[in-house]
């Protein structure tokens, strides 16, 4: 009888030793596949917005971890943004804290503060991290940041394979996405100025004609057209009036807010888009415009040679019936050719109004 008894003993504590691996197998099947999702998301990405809403916060949901974090080398990916913290999840900061802190190109994990740099301070109820490098072709390019408020939930942690994999992925998200921005600028910019092109007015015109729908935010769109271009190529030549068109964007790019779009039309004609604008700023830009050009007629020699015209477009006051890239385009391009009728020298914009 007590044979048996301790056959029947074995078998239980066997048994729940076989239950015991058969549940780690499944919890490590459902990391595997959480991995691959996780993955996936940073390979699929279109944009550092999208790595900060969706991988970084899949990595949170299931690992369980309190904050993920992305740390980019800004003179290696200087992407376009309009702030270097995005979302609390991706941090754009100098390649020298990367070499601050990782003394050897390994994962480091820890508790505490006593080690810890300031840039990577960004959880204040970290209680324990694991940081591991981001590398492409031996260099750090960023680091990939977990902070947990459990003291020994990275402690503990026995292998970090899975992290070092995950950061391999992520060099090749973050170089994909670079590479693509990049290709997308080249597409948008004029070639001889290096402002944006006509293919660039029209994305500019659908996402501020949208916002306008969406959200009631008011914008200008002024078509601007260089008065008697032509004698320029005639009687200095053409390469005369190519640096002469570069002058003239370069100081109108210059003389604007950051916010503000320029771009080339095509040939002599340009184009401004201004966001959040009013008539009292429509007023002011037309000044500028005339200041800017007298500034460059004064450098290349041409005073009283050649000229600008222009035509302003003005949302919300400019009651156009569907406000979309068509009509305003159109409308603009009326005011423009209504103001070299009058004489040149004068840009036209809501009610007819002739600036300046």
């Amino acid at each position: 009888m007590s044979k048996l008894n301790n056959i029947l003993k074995e078998n239980q504590e066997l048994k729940r030793e076989l239950e015991g691996i058969l549940e780690l197998i499944k919890e490590n099947e459902i990391k595997q596949k959480g991995f691959k999702v996780i993955e996936y998301a940073f390979l699929l990405s279109e944009s550092i917005e999208d790595l900060a809403e969706k991988p970084l916060k899949y990595l949170e949901e299931i690992f369980e971890i309190d904050r993920a974090t992305l740390f980019i080398d800004r003179e290696v990916f200087n992407f376009d943004r309009e702030a270097d913290e995005i979302n609390d999840r991706v941090y754009f900061v100098n390649g020298k804290i990367f070499k601050y802190f990782f003394l050897e190109k390994r994962t480091y994990s820890g508790m505490g503060r006593a080690n810890f740099i300031s840039e990577f301070d960004v959880f204040k109820e970290m209680n324990s991290y694991l940081i591991s490098p981001i590398i492409e072709d031996g260099k750090i390019i960023g680091s990939l940041n977990l902070y947990s408020r459990d003291p020994k939930k990275f402690i503990e942690t026995r292998s970090t394979d899975f992290v070092k994999d995950l950061c391999f992925k992520i060099s090749i998200a973050l170089r994909k996405l670079y590479d693509s921005e990049r290709l997308s600028k080249q597409m948008l910019l004029d070639f001889l100025t290096g402002s944006f092109n006509k293919l660039a007015l029209y994305d500019f015109l659908e996402r501020f004609t949208n916002m306008f729908k969406r959200y009631k935010k008011p914008f200008a769109f002024v078509l601007l057209d260089i008065d008697n271009f032509k004698w320029i190529n005639d009687n200095k030549g053409h390469l005369f009036g190519d640096e002469f068109l570069k002058s003239f964007t370069s100081v109108l790019q210059n003389s604007f807010r950051k916010a503000d779009i320029i771009g080339r039309f095509g040939g002599d004609e340009f184009y401004l888009i201004l966001p959040e604008a009013n008539l009292e700023m429509v007023k002011g830009v037309s000044q500028k415009v005339f200041q800017v050009l007298n500034e460059i007629l004064e450098e290349f020699d041409l005073v009283d040679k050649v000229g600008v015209s222009g035509g302003f477009v003005l949302i919300p006051d400019d009651e156009i019936n569907d406000v979309d890239p068509e009509a305003i385009l159109k409308l603009a391009d009326e005011r423009l050719y209504k103001a070299k009728e009058k004489g040149k020298m004068a840009i036209i914009g809501v009610n007819d109004d002739i600036f300046p």
